[in-house]
């Protein structure tokens, strides 16, 4: 063992045990003190340079003599202390001679232990190799898939910039045929972003650019341009005549709109665009005698001219405000009456002038049932009608209608109903705030009138608050009230409710069965029960009765060519 030790076969850092003992380094083995204290009194001896020469030469092995101190602590001697240690024997160690070790990749185990593997495993670095391929190539399918929805999209676009002008430019001039002006509008400026539009085509649609898109200059140079092409029917010219008249008239060159108008009538002198322009322009003047006398010969020869009654009314209660003219109102009273009951075009814009001629007259109670029944009608419903192309139609926007209801609210003694009136005009010109005082204040006073309770159930509508609106409508008191069944019914079409929208308009059929929002609230319930025929028929019903009821011709539309 001395030998060995000393040929350093084995180092004293080695371990050796006995067969019933614990594995301990050979230099605190209790057996082998002696040896290794005479073994490092030789090493004292060598000198320095032998020490250096080694380490210089980087000979040092496992097995190489480390200078370890004696106050380590040792470790236990095994726990049999009465024993006497049997005499060593060549069999009882264990040889631990070093075997030089190779720098070398660790092997697989095939046993039956489980390895949990660390970062340098070959096992583990084949796994981590495998998601780095997997994310990349999913990274690059994704980036395949991106590029390939990309160059779809652009082709699509290409492919709609080639063969898109002429479907547009198609659908632009149907819509217009149809009424559905906006509608015509925006496909007319898809088609023209695509391409400049042709120039018969552009002169179908100057007047939509002139009225929906307020392009007086650009609609006026295109229709002067067709006057000055030869062959154009006596048809086309008028219309441009007209077109040019209502750009002036909205630019405020009052001058050349009517210079403008007297070349269209020298052509048809009977044109009732052309006559009521000229009447909207004598009233535009202040010349409320000359205006209300047009207005009233045009509503004689065509009793279906909403905008000619709502002319004569405007101009008859500034005149009769200025002249006291009672004999005027007395007949405009009675006009507003009879025409009400025929469409819902301006009918509540046509009731406020009624509940402003009873005002003029003092007649306290005619001013009462006509604000109940102003209150009763669907608010806002002029933004659901078509308006005439060739007329300069704005001077009906309730912008210029405020200033009689707030003169109404002024002169009358103020009363819930009355509040809830002036509440429906602020909120026609969008001072909703104003309109939540008020009504609050309505409702604060009557809790329980019928109307006032519809005209906070409509402002809740408009807002978007629609259960609170439809909790007031269930209300017993409103059950008679017309307008409680439209706004019910409107709402179920927002919530797409069918069976609520069937059960709401059905009772404002029954009602009244010319009413174009309950025709088109059954044609809306048939169209979702798939019954196109019934559908249909409502559409044809309500066109009948309300030819320029947007929400109707929209349905046809859908009907017809989808």
């Amino acid at each position: 063992m001395t030998e060995q030790l000393k040929s350093k076969q084995i180092s004293i850092i080695d371990e050796v045990r006995l067969p019933e003992g614990r594995w301990s380094y050979i230099r605190e083995n209790q057996l082998f003190m002696d040896i290794v204290r005479n073994i490092r009194e030789e090493q004292d001896a060598h000198s320095e340079q032998t020490m250096t020469q080694s380490i210089a030469h980087h000979t040092m092995t496992k097995t190489d003599v480390l200078s370890v101190t004696d106050d380590l602590t040792p470790t236990p001697a095994p726990m049999n202390s009465d024993l006497t240690p049997p005499p060593l024997r060549q069999r009882d160690i264990k040889d631990v001679t070093p075997i030089i070790e190779t720098p070398s990749a660790r092997s697989i185990a095939t046993g039956t232990s489980k390895s949990y593997g660390v970062s340098g495993d070959a096992r583990v670095q084949g796994r981590l190799r495998q998601k780095s391929n997997a994310l990349r190539w999913s990274l690059m399918a994704a980036a395949v898939v991106v590029a390939g929805i990309v160059v779809f999209g652009l082709s699509q676009k290409d492919k709609k910039k080639t063969i898109g002008y002429e479907e547009l430019m198609g659908q632009a001039i149907r819509y217009k045929s149809l009424g559905l002006y906006e509608k015509s509008l925006q496909a007319y400026q898809k088609a023209s972003a695509l391409k400049e539009p042709d120039a018969d085509s552009a002169l179908q649609m100057a007047p939509v650019l002139i009225s929906e898109d307020r392009q007086s200059l650009v609609g006026r140079r295109i229709l002067e341009r067709a006057l000055g092409q030869e062959g154009r029917s006596r048809a086309e010219v008028v219309d441009a005549y007209l077109g040019i008249a209502v750009s002036y008239m909205m630019d405020g060159d009052l001058k050349q709109a009517e210079d403008t108008l007297q070349k269209a009538i020298g052509h048809e002198p009977f044109n009732v665009s052309a006559l009521l322009n000229l009447a909207i322009i004598q009233q535009k003047k202040g010349n409320y005698w000359d205006a209300m006398r047009e207005f009233d010969g045009i509503y004689r020869k065509n009793a279906q001219s909403v905008l000619a009654l709502f002319g004569r009314s405007l101009s008859t209660v500034e005149y009769a405000k200025a002249h006291s003219d009672t004999g005027a109102l007395q007949v405009l009273i009675r006009d507003i009456k009879e025409n009400v009951q025929k469409t819902g075009y301006l009918r509540q814009e046509l009731l406020l002038f009624e509940v402003y001629a009873y005002t003029l007259l003092g007649d306290v109670d005619g001013v009462n049932q006509s604000v109940v029944q102003f209150l009763n009608q669907m608010p806002g419903q002029a933004r659901n009608y078509s308006h005439p192309l060739h007329v300069d139609w704005r001077f009906t926007q309730w912008d210029y209608l405020e200033k009689y209801c707030s003169e109404i609210y002024q002169k009358q003694p103020p009363n819930p109903q009355l509040k809830a009136l002036r509440a429906v005009c602020l909120m026609e010109v969008n001072r909703d705030s104003d309109a939540t005082k008020l009504l609050q204040e309505a409702m604060a006073e009557s809790p329980k009138d019928p109307y006032v309770m519809a005209t906070q159930a409509s402002y809740l509508a408009k807002i978007g608050r629609l259960p609170e609106a439809m909790a007031i409508l269930k209300m017993p008191e409103l059950g008679p009230l017309a307008i409680k069944n439209l706004l019910v019914g409107d709402i179920c079409v927002n919530t797409q409710d069918t069976s609520c929208a069937k059960a709401a308009y059905t009772q404002a059929h029954n009602q009244d069965n010319t009413n174009g929002s309950a025709l088109y609230g059954l044609a809306w319930v048939a169209m979702h029960s798939n019954d196109r025929q019934s559908a249909y028929n409502y559409v044809r019903s309500g066109l009948q009765a309300e030819p320029n009821f947007l929400p109707l011709l929209e349905l046809r539309d859908q009907l017809e060519y989808e």
